[in-house]
């Protein structure tokens, strides 16, 4: 099995990997993560000493963390000492290593202390968005890689990935440090807090950061034309964005340089790997390539304009409208994926657009094993790469087709302002509320099967 942030189709990434892993549903708590983190780049040494408060009902009595970090105690709120298990014939959730309380507290603190490799040659065998990854000028965590503990949902087996925070960060050999969610700052400690929870990366490098009305560059220096190419096209697919939904972008995106564990493979093979943990987008290599091709004009630009505009969308649906239940993957991936179509339609022009839906009803086409009906996903459904970002974008844009734009962009608004919808009836509500009419809906759903 590939690890997760393996590439995507290549219709639907544009060269890149999917923005959420381990994503779990929202819940009515917002865990609160607060203590300190130090570290070194130029050993790979992590220590915490890190608290997580308001955790899920159903998270209270596990949590998980990087198999490479070791736990030296757990402790209540007050400092009394919590028993655990997961020493022994351990649990394991992807990276991280599942631990057990003896006893259930609302406040979980947890020291611990590990050690991971350089790799200052850029020469490992790989490397995804679950490594701890120390490339010997920088580090790098993300909250798949569980460099924090993270309260865990034993029976449905998922963490609580997005958090608040309030941080001391502290990095031996640091230029920069960044959380996600909060201003870079230049220096080797800093103090970060969040009241929106995030799901929280860390980076710790040291290079430049260049900051405009639009974006914030980090880890790389590059010519003003090419940061007034990356500006001019985060300006315009906010401005399209927030005419299309009715609400303004608040975060400013982060696009963040990373030197890959293994980037002399991917340099040699001229490939490309990066994520999104909004608002930052991580991407292998130099942003100066996205840069690059935004330039050049035609396909290189309008794959580069899609993929930001898929990203830039995860602000309405993955922040200000945190989806669950049976519908997650299309709320949250589907519905960025259709409003990056309507982005590169109007940055990029209807034939650039209709290229990119060629590509994805092509691929489509080509998909032999049948996809679960929209109407009939409940919460056993596997949502795979194929039905999240080709199949059911395009059953978004056939809605389109049958109801009209306006109809459309309603609906979306109504997804946007709704809990998420617990079952095909709840969905329906939502349309009929945005004025879409019944018969027209019941047409639509019976095109799909």
């Amino acid at each position: 099995m590939p690890p997760r942030n393996a590439l995507l189709p290549a219709v639907a990434a544009a060269l890149f990997a999917s923005a959420a892993s381990h994503a779990a549903p929202a819940s009515a708590a917002t865990p609160l993560t607060t203590g300190s983190v130090r570290l070194d780049i130029s050993s790979g040494r992590v220590e915490g000493d890190v608290c997580v408060a308001n955790r899920p009902a159903g998270s209270m009595d596990a949590f998980v963390l990087n198999a490479g970090l070791n736990v030296a105690r757990v402790t209540d709120g007050d400092g009394a000492s919590v028993g655990f298990d997961g020493w022994y014939d351990p649990g394991v959730d992807g990276e991280a290593r599942v631990y057990t309380l003896a006893q259930s507290t609302p406040t979980l603190c947890v020291q611990y202390v590990g050690a991971f490799p350089l790799f200052p040659k850029h020469d490992a065998l790989g490397d995804f968005k679950g490594m701890m990854a120390f490339n010997g000028d920088s580090a790098r965590f993300t909250e798949q890689s569980a460099w924090l503990p993270q309260a865990f949902d034993s029976k449905a087996r998922v963490r609580s990935s997005e958090s608040r925070y309030d941080l001391q960060v502290d990095c031996t050999g640091c230029r920069f440090l960044y959380l996600n969610g909060s201003p870079a700052i230049e220096g080797a400690q800093g103090r970060f807090r969040s009241d929106n929870a995030r799901p929280i990366l860390l980076f710790g490098g040291s290079g430049p950061i260049t900051r405009t009305a639009q974006v914030t560059l980090l880890n790389e220096t590059l010519p003003s034309t090419k940061v007034d190419a990356v500006s001019r096209t985060v300006q315009q697919v906010a401005d399209v964005h927030a005419r299309y939904m009715g609400v303004p972008l608040a975060d400013r995106p982060t696009f963040l340089r990373m030197v890959t564990l293994n980037q002399i493979e991917r340099d040699r093979e001229g490939s490309e790997w990066g994520f999104a943990t909004w608002p930052t987008i991580a991407m292998s290599g130099s942003i100066g390539n996205v840069a690059d091709s935004l330039l050049a004009g035609g396909e290189k630009a309008e794959r580069r304009v899609q993929y930001i505009a898929h990203e830039m969308a995860h602000y309405y649906f993955g922040t200000l409208n945190r989806p669950q239940g049976p519908y997650f993957w299309v709320l949250l991936e589907s519905s960025a994926e259709f409003l990056s179509i309507k982005a590169l339609r109007e940055i990029s022009g209807d034939a650039a657009a209709d290229r990119y839906i060629a590509r994805l009803q092509s691929a489509r086409d080509a998909q032999k094993t049948p996809l679960p009906a929209l109407d009939a996903i409940d919460g056993s459904s596997d949502l795979g790469e194929m039905y999240r970002y080709v199949h059911a974008p395009l059953l978004l844009l056939s809605l389109e087709k049958q109801v009209g734009e306006a109809k459309m962009q309603a609906f979306m608004r109504g997804l946007l302002a709704s809990p998420s919808p617990s079952n095909w009836a709840e969905l329906q509500g939502i349309a009929l509320k945005a004025g879409i009419d019944a018969n027209a809906w019941e047409q639509w759903r019976t095109s799909t099967q």
